[in-house]
C-alpha cells in the first residue's frame, strides 16, 4: 500500500486518541482494494485517479466534523460565512501540535519502512479496531445468555423514544379561555442565541446580577434541539407537546402557536431581531413554521455592534430594544406579545473595525456579559416606564464554547445537554418585591412549561391584587423528559443516563462534561 499504510496508521492512533471515529468495513473495502490494485496495470492506473478523492471523503466520513450529507445541503449557506470565519473554523479543525505529531511520525515511518514490511503493520492496526481495547462504558457484566446486564436494548431505547413523541402529541399548555382580564402588561420573549448553562459556568457566569431579578428560573429546561431554526420554532409551537424533528417543518398544529394563543387572548403580537433575519432563511421559518406574521420591527435606527459570521451588520441589543419600547409606549394597545430574537453570541461575530483576526471563542465571554447588561438595563427602563410586563428570557441552545471530546468548539452537530440545557427565566416589571424572591424550577422541563406558566399568567393576571402567590403558578407545572435531536442525531435520558443514536450508529452511551 505504500504510502496509504501511513494513512490508514494514521488513522488508528487518531481513533484510539478520541480524535476521530473509525468505520471498521468501509475503511477494510479500500485498503484490500489498494493491495488488490496490483494485480493489473490497468487497476494501478485507476488506482492513481480515484484514491486519493476516496482517501480524503473517507477521512471526512471517519472525522467528528457534520456528515456530508448534512453539509451538502447547506452548502449554500456555508458559502456566506466571511473569510475570516472560515479562517477562525479552520484554526479549531486543524491542531498544530498534533500536525507536528503527524510530521514526526511520518519521518519515523519512513525510517520503520525501510525495514518493516508497513502495509501488514497497517493491515493488523486496522483487524485491531474490531477488539474490545477502546470502549468509553467501563468495564460491563454479562448474564448466562450474553446480554449486558442494566444496559437497555436498542429494541427498548426506540420503543421509549417512539413512545415519548405519542405521549408528547397528546399533552397541551395554553387553557383557550376568554380575553385576558384585570391590569394590562405586556409579555416579552427574548430569545438568545448560544446560551447554555455549559457555556455559563465555563465563562463564570452562572452568577449574573441579572438572574437575581427573575421571579422564576428553569435549571433543567431542555431546548430539545441545538441549532437555531428548530429551537425557535419549537418555542413558537410551545402551547403543544415536543415535535419529533422531521414534524417541525409540516404545518403546525393550530393549538400549538403560541403567539396565536396570545393574540386570541388579547395581545398585539411584535417581532424583532438585531440582524437581518436571511442567513438560513430564519425570517422565514419564523412567519411560516412558527406562524408569526407580524410586521418586522425595523432595528436600522438602532446602533451597530458586530460583524456577523455571514458578514452582516449585528445591532446592539440594548439600543435595538430600546427603540422598540419607546416605539411601543406610543401604541394605543392595552396589551403587546414581542418575540426578539438576537444573535450577538453566535459563533464567528467579531469587532466591526476587523482590524485584527479576533477569535471568536475568545470573546465569547466579553459578549455574554454585555448582552446580559444589556438585557438588565432594558427591565430596569421597561420597570421604570410605569407599565407592567413579564419578560422571558430564553436562550435558542448552547454556545458549545466548552471542547467536548466528541466535537470541535462552536459545533453543535450532537445535541447534548451541555448544549441544549438553558437558562430560563421570567421576571415581572412593576412589582415592589424588593429584593426578588427566585421560585427556582428543578425538574426536567421544556416548552411546554413556559407555555403552560404564560397561560396561567393569562388567566390569572399575576399583577392583580388578587393574584396567587408565586408558587401556585408552579402547581403542575408539565414536566419533559430529555429528548433532542438534530438532523442526524438524537440524545435521549433514560434511567439515570444519557444515550445517543445516529443515522449511522445505533444506541450507545452518552458521557456529558459534567
Amino acid at each position: 500500500m505504500r504510502i496509504w499504510s501511513f494513512y490508514f496508521i494514521i488513522k488508528i492512533i487518531l481513533f484510539y486518541t478520541g480524535y476521530v471515529n473509525f468505520h471498521f468495513f468501509v475503511n477494510a473495502a479500500f485498503a484490500l482494494g489498494l493491495i488488490f490494485s496490483h494485480a493489473h496495470p490497468r487497476l494501478l492506473q485507476i488506482r492513481k485517479w480515484v484514491a486519493l478523492p476516496i482517501g480524503i471523503v473517507l477521512f471526512y466520513f471517519d472525522s467528528q466534523l457534520p456528515p456530508l450529507r448534512n453539509v451538502i445541503p447547506k452548502i449554500g449557506q456555508l458559502l456566506d460565512f466571511s473569510f475570516q470565519y472560515y479562517l477562525e473554523l479552520l484554526t479549531r479543525i486543524v491542531n498544530w501540535q498534533v500536525l507536528a505529531l503527524l510530521i514526526a511520525l511520518y519521518v519515523i515511518y519512513f525510517l520503520l519502512s525501510k525495514k518493516l514490511r508497513m502495509s501488514t503493520i497497517a493491515i493488523l492496526a486496522i483487524i485491531s479496531t474490531l477488539l474490545p481495547l477502546k470502549t468509553n462504558m467501563g468495564p460491563l457484566a454479562y448474564d448466562a445468555e450474553g446480554q449486558v446486564i442494566g444496559l437497555p436494548s436498542d429494541t427498548e431505547l426506540t420503543e421509549s423514544l417512539d413512545g415519548f413523541f405519542i405521549d408528547e402529541s397528546l399533552r397541551t399548555g395554553f387553557n383557550r379561555s376568554p380575553k385576558a382580564g384585570g391590569p394590562a402588561f405586556d409579555i416579552l420573549v427574548i430569545n438568545i442565541c448560544s446560551l447554555a448553562w455549559d457555556d455559563l459556568k465555563y465563562i463564570k457566569e452562572e452568577n449574573n446580577p441579572l438572574f437575581k431579578r427573575f421571579h422564576y428560573l428553569f435549571t433543567s429546561f431542555n431546548s430539545a434541539s441545538s441549532y437555531s431554526g428548530p429551537s425557535i420554532i419549537r418555542l413558537l409551537r410551545a402551547s403543544r407537546g415536543q415535535q419529533d424533528q422531521r414534524d417541525l417543518y409540516k404545518p403546525p398544529v393550530e393549538d400549538s402557536l403560541l403567539f396565536n394563543n396570545l393574540a386570541k387572548a388579547g395581545f398585539q403580537t411584535q417581532l424583532a431581531l438585531n440582524h437581518d433575519g436571511k442567513y438560513g432563511d430564519l425570517l422565514k421559518e419564523i412567519r411560516n413554521e412558527g406562524a408569526l406574521t407580524a410586521p418586522l420591527f425595523d432595528n436600522k435606527q438602532a446602533t451597530p455592534y458586530l460583524r456577523g459570521f455571514d458578514g452582516s451588520q449585528v445591532y446592539d441589543d440594548y439600543s435595538v430594544l430600546s427603540n422598540w419600547w419607546d416605539a411601543r409606549m406610543k401604541l394605543p394597545n392595552e396589551r403587546v406579545a414581542l418575540f426578539y430574537n438576537t444573535i450577538t453570541l453566535h459563533d464567528g461575530n467579531r469587532a466591526l473595525d476587523g482590524a485584527r483576526l479576533e477569535n471568536s471563542v475568545e470573546t465569547y465571554s466579553r459578549r455574554t456579559r454585555k448582552l446580559l447588561e444589556d438585557i438588565d438595563r432594558f427591565y430596569s427602563k421597561v420597570n421604570s416606564s410605569g407599565r407592567q410586563a413579564v419578560i422571558i428570557f430564553i436562550p435558542e441552545h448552547g454556545a458549545a464554547i466548552r471542547r467536548n471530546k466528541n466535537e470541535i468548539v462552536g459545533m453543535r452537530e450532537i445535541p447534548s445537554p451541555n448544549v441544549t440545557n438553558i437558562p430560563v427565566g421570567i421576571m415581572f416589571t412593576g412589582k415592589p418585591d424588593n429584593p426578588v424572591k427566585t421560585n427556582t424550577i428543578g425538574q426536567p422541563t421544556s416548552y411546554l412549561a413556559a407555555s403552560d406558566l404564560l397561560s396561567k399568567f393569562v388567566g390569572k393576571n399575576p399583577f392583580d391584587k388578587s393574584s396567587p402567590s408565586p408558587e401556585v403558578y408552579l402547581k403542575n407545572i408539565p414536566s419533559t423528559r430529555f429528548v433532542a435531536e438534530n438532523e442526524d442525531s438524537v440524545i435521549m435520558k433514560f434511567g439515570s443516563s444519557y444515550y445517543f443514536r445516529s443515522n449511522d450508529i445505533n444506541w450507545n452511551l452518552f458521557e456529558t462534561n459534567d
